[in-house]
């Protein structure tokens, strides 16, 4: 049985029952809004998700020149698989840009439009783990990088978490701080090795990824 039927039987299951409703209903501030949520809005806001990404996807196919499409992966399992994970992702984010992105990761992968042996599965894993405050910092990294005020040392461009007070101004240095500590699990940004200095005054650069994924989020 699959995850999503799973899922169904113990709504239906929920929904039948007065008993667990009652009580649920009966959690001060938030029981009435879990009751709808439980049994209605988990499917609707699934199904709406879902139809984004389909007419996102429609959208972008559409604008593919036809000889382009890779019709032999189309029909492989690697295709399959992709299309089941982001699929799956897909319901699970509120973030339209990033529905919008999977959508892109899976129109790319129909005409192999990757570099450096990247894999639709290998963008798809990263985007997935980014949040709507990554999303933030990665644009505002990107920002900076184009900026006549990015310090560079040799090739690279490197940054802290005061270099973007003048970008905006409504973020903290300490939030934007913790945000790059994230964005090195991510593999997206790495200290600078060139810098040694105390926690609060660290320095960082960018990765090849991140620029595969800025690429992407530009599409």
């Amino acid at each position: 049985m699959s995850y999503e039927s799973k899922i169904e039987i113990l709504l239906k299951k929920y929904s039948d029952n007065s008993i667990y409703r009652a009580g649920l209903s009966a959690i001060p501030y938030i029981g009435g809004a879990l009751d709808i949520l439980l049994t209605s809005g988990i499917h609707k806001k699934s199904q709406e998700r879902f139809q984004i990404f389909l007419n996102e996807l429609e959208n972008q196919i559409k604008s593919v020149d036809e000889s382009k499409l890779n019709y032999s992966y189309l029909e492989s399992e690697e295709f399959y698989d992709l299309f089941i994970q982001t699929s799956n992702l897909v319901i699970k984010t509120r973030l339209k840009e990033k529905i919008k992105w999977y959508s892109t990761i899976m129109t790319s992968s129909l005409i192999s439009d990757f570099n450096n042996h990247m894999k639709g599965e290998d963008i798809l894993n990263i985007i997935e783990g980014l949040t709507e405050n990554d999303i933030r910092l990665i644009k505002l990294i990107s920002e900076y990088l184009e900026s006549n005020d990015a310090q560079r040392i040799n090739r690279d461009t490197i940054f802290m978490a005061s270099s973007f007070s003048d970008l905006s101004k409504d973020l903290s240095e300490e939030f934007i701080f913790l945000g790059l500590l994230r964005l090195i699990k991510s593999g997206l940004i790495i200290k600078h090795p060139a810098m040694s200095a105390p926690i609060p005054q660290l320095k960082f650069t960018i990765t090849p990824m991140f620029g595969i994924i800025k690429e992407f989020m530009a599409k």
